[in-house]
């Protein structure tokens, strides 16, 4: 493989790595700021920590399960897709760091990128 192919393999993995990282980050924020809203207009009194720690509590692993709070257990129940969203984005925006910290290290070691 030339070394021109090499590096064009090499920027286009790692543009779609931080590409991926930043639209992870994205859906993180908007999915929790709309569930954050839905949650505070379903519950008037409940104030913005509160309606995160319920959001945190729904979308952890297993948050179907224990639902400790009603606010909770209204987000499992009527909101569904948006938690597994949130998880899946959580996922990917721990993940992909690693992996385009790896590529970058790969790239300097084997091929002299950076």
């Amino acid at each position: 493989m030339a070394r021109l192919d090499k590096t064009v393999l090499f920027w286009t993995i790692a543009g779609l790595l931080g590409f991926a990282f930043a639209l992870a980050v994205q859906m993180r924020i908007m999915v929790a700021l709309v569930l954050r809203r839905a949650v505070m207009a379903k519950y008037a009194d409940m104030d913005r920590s509160a309606a995160n720690a319920a959001i945190m509590a729904a979308a952890a692993p297993g948050g179907r399960d224990r639902a400790q709070s009603e606010a909770v257990g209204h987000l499992v129940s009527t909101y569904p897709m948006p938690l597994s969203h949130l998880r899946r984005a959580r996922r990917a925006s721990l993940v992909t760091p690693v992996i385009l910290i790896a590529v970058l290290a790969l790239g300097r070691l084997q091929w002299g990128m950076l």
